[in-house]
């Protein structure tokens, strides 16, 4: 450095003023630079949105650490400064009185018993992990503990050590202890129990609730005798806190939330503190709720189900219950049901309604077409295996019927569908719209609980004209607008949530359930394919609840069904929350449109009677009534007639309404009500008129027979519908009789491979 010095030309004199300088510029930064003091890993947290403890997981050390607070409680601040090290306010990381002393006694002593340290220097001795207590240490300590004093606040080591002490076993920190040890927060500990635990760390290894039991009691009731004399506590106060009982073994800390916990792991989230949006009285009380259901559930080997609660406007989760507590062996209790895919049942039928609304494509009281039905080898059925002929759309929807669905879809077309899906974000469909055909209507896809909830609370946030953001279960943070809903329009949707609040639902063929309920909510039901997935989704401008029930393994159970299962846990969910209003009428977006009052269609000019109601604008381009026909009867009303033979002037003229033969026959078992076309009178000339029709096999099909074992083929049967109820038809193949059937339609047939020609002829 001189040598470098004196060939810079500085003489002797500024030699020493730049070598102190810089000797004072590497004091200095070693003073101020002391750096990280702790890397050891930090169990995760997850708290409520009142910061309660929800969760925690341990560290992956085995150390229960929970990470740093920004404070501690006034009470240990006292207890642990009278305790360890009096003078901490006024030292700077050493009090030479008590090295001094500590000096004297070990000299005395000819071995080390007491080390004189203070705080700092045991934060430091901490830090550093068990060096040996020497001399040497103790110098570097000494060395430590000033420059720790000249680059941290007094509060901020007080912090690091109460987040780092050692408190027996395996707990490590103050908070870890309180909970560990009085299964609460630190904030809420009496004097008793604050003072036990700031005796702890003074030797840990040899003291800790459950052991050396009267070694610690004796240390506790000391430290409150000297809280007493310096008037910290009163005397009466200072045996109160004697006579609490010491802790005895640590006790499991709250797992409220275990799911949720896991899920933070998956997003990256651990080692920290977790603040949650979780509402903590609410996820209680389901956590309650869900273990008595899931009792009854058991009952009939039911194991598993979720359950989530989204603030709408807030764009928060208030619950999370991600499965029951089975304690069934590899009953799946672990699984996180909320992220897992299961097939969407009938979840996704509201959203086609909504699509075809927008596109002009569907009227809510429109008559549907619901009959045995056969698409390219795809063979969708009813869950209760009847069909009604022809059904109100809004009808079809709350029974969640699936012909009527499936005919609806491949009218709007599954490939514009599949892109609506993706508007919604539902990531778990993504395998194109060709994968998946016309069953993705019924559940041939999957997808999350999570997002279908999300889905419909996007819907719900359109409607109350607030900014789209992505749900999140963390309480700061404020994710800006992510999405665009494109076509699903505010109008759309009302309609389709107005159509949702019916409260009786079908349970099972035959069976109806009313579900009692104040509070108007949209909600609609799914049940997957072999009952293996039961959903119900609820939905009001404050709340969205999403409900799953199954078997985690995808066994699927009698009765496991969305209405009988999952729709009552989704009811006693809104019964728990805050009082809930309507959506708006999006007044602007609607139209008046005269339909029907029969059919749904739009009005037409043969239509007896219609009426008024709000739609979608696009609802104008709706077909007008085709089923209303305007025919001629006799005088007596009970025959058709035409001119070829009846009168003209005698004739009466009547609007009718009259559906195809497929779908009358079905139909009028429903409606008795219902009246069919009256014969023509047996004078009249036929005219071609249409009187029956083939349910099976229909148009364009091809029938695949197998063949028995001895290589002879299978029969056939074949299907049709009459408008005359006790018609006879006759049945050839081939230009050769085959039989003749009255009133009940149908034949086994066996044909050779090849093309046929049939004829059907009534009497």
């Amino acid at each position: 450095m001189y040598l470098f010095l004196r060939l810079m030309g500085f003489n002797k004199t500024k030699k020493k003023l730049v070598v102190l300088s810089i000797f004072c510029v590497i004091v200095l930064t070693w003073c101020f630079s002391i750096g990280k003091l702790f890397s050891d890993p930090y169990s995760t947290i997850i708290r409520s949105s009142n910061g309660n403890l929800l969760s925690a997981r341990i560290a992956s050390d085995g150390q229960w650490r929970f990470p740093c607070s920004d404070s501690i409680p006034d009470k240990y601040k006292k207890a642990v400064v009278f305790f360890e090290d009096e003078y901490f306010q006024y030292h700077l990381g050493v009090n030479p009185v008590s090295l001094v002393r500590a000096f004297s006694q070990n000299l005395v002593s000819d071995k080390i018993i007491s080390g004189g340290s203070t705080l700092s220097m045991q934060l430091i001795r901490l830090s550093r992990k068990g060096k040996s207590r020497t001399y040497f240490e103790k110098i570097i300590e000494i060395a430590l503990a000033i420059r720790l004093e000249l680059t941290h606040s007094k509060a901020d080591i007080l912090n690091l050590y109460a987040s780092h002490a050692p408190f027996g076993g395996n707990v490590v920190g103050l908070e870890a202890a309180s909970w560990r040890y009085y299964g609460r927060s630190s904030n809420l500990l009496s004097w008793g129990e604050i003072t036990t635990l700031a005796v702890l760390p003074n030797a840990p290894s040899l003291i800790y609730p459950g052991k050396n039991h009267q070694l610690l009691l004796s240390k506790r009731n000391r430290l409150l005798d000297k809280l007493s004399r310096k008037g910290i506590l009163t005397k009466e106060n200072c045996e109160l806190a004697k006579e609490e009982p010491l802790p005895q073994k640590p006790i499991p800390l709250p797992q409220h939330t275990p799911h949720l916990l896991n899920r933070s792991f998956k997003d990256g989230i651990k080692n920290k503190q977790i603040y949650s949006s979780i509402d903590q009285e609410l996820q209680l009380s389901l956590n309650e709720l869900m273990k008595r259901y899931h009792f009854r559930l058991s009952q009939n080997e039911i194991q598993n189900a979720a359950l989530l609660v989204i603030d709408v406007k807030n764009a928060k989760v208030l619950s999370y219950v991600g499965n029951t507590n089975c304690k069934v062996e590899d009953c799946g209790s672990n699984v996180d049901v909320i992220t897992a895919n299961r097939s969407t049942g009938s979840t996704l039928k509201p959203l086609l309604y909504m699509s075809m609304l927008e596109n002009g494509t569907l009227l809510p009281n429109a008559l549907i077409e619901d009959v045995p039905t056969k698409i390219s080898g795809y063979s969708p059925q009813n869950f209760n295996r009847s069909y009604d002929g022809a059904v109100p759309a809004n009808d079809a929807l709350v029974r969640s019927l699936n012909i009527p669905a499936v005919k609806l879809l491949q009218n709007y077309g599954v490939q514009e569908f599949y892109k609506r899906l993706n508007e919604l974000q539902i990531g778990s469909i993504n395998k194109g719209a060709s994968h998946y055909g016309l069953s993705l209507i019924l559940g041939g896809a999957e997808c999350t609980l999570w997002e279908l909830c999300e889905a419909y609370y996007f819907l719900a946030k359109k409607l109350n004209n607030q900014p789209l953001k992505p749900i999140s279960y963390l309480k700061e943070i404020n994710v800006e607008s992510a999405l665009e809903l494109g076509n699903f329009s505010k109008a759309s949707i009302f309609q389709v949530f107005d159509m949702l609040t019916q409260v009786n639902r079908p349970l099972e063929e035959g069976a109806w359930k009313i579900f009692e309920s104040s509070k108007k909510i949209a909600w609609k039901t799914g049940t997957s394919f072999g009952q293996r997935d039961a959903w119900s989704v609820g939905v009001t401008p404050e709340y969205v609840v999403g409900v799953w029930v199954g078997n985690a393994d995808g066994e699927g159970r009698p009765g496991l069904t969305g209405v009988k299962m999952a729709a009552p846990l989704m009811f006693e969910t809104f019964k728990k929350l805050n009082t809930t209003t309507w959506f708006e009428s999006p007044e602007s977006e609607l139209k008046t449109i005269e339909i029907c009052a029969q059919s749904g269609f739009r009005k037409s000019i043969n239509c007896p009677e219609s009426r008024f109601v709000r739609n979608h604008e696009m609802g104008i381009h709706y077909p007008t009534c085709e089923y209303h026909k305007i025919i001629h009867l006799d005088n007596n009303e009970k025959f058709r007639v035409n001119s070829s033979c009846y009168d003209v002037s005698k004739m009466k003229k009547k609007s009718w309404f009259s559906l195809p033969p497929v779908q009358e026959w079905y139909y009028r078992l429903r409606h008795p009500s219902y009246k069919k076309i009256p014969e023509l009178h047996p004078d009249c000339i036929v005219n071609n008129e249409r009187v029956m029709d083939l349910i099976y096999p229909n148009d364009g099909l091809k029938i695949y027979i197998p063949k028995g074992l001895d290589g002879s083929f299978s029969a056939a049967i074949f299907e049709i519908a009459h408008k005359n109820p006790s018609a006879e038809i006759y049945w050839y193949m081939d230009e050769q009789f085959l039989g003749k059937t009255i009133r009940s339609h149908k034949l086994e047939i066996v044909a050779n491979e090849g093309v046929h020609e049939f004829v059907f002829t009534d009497e």
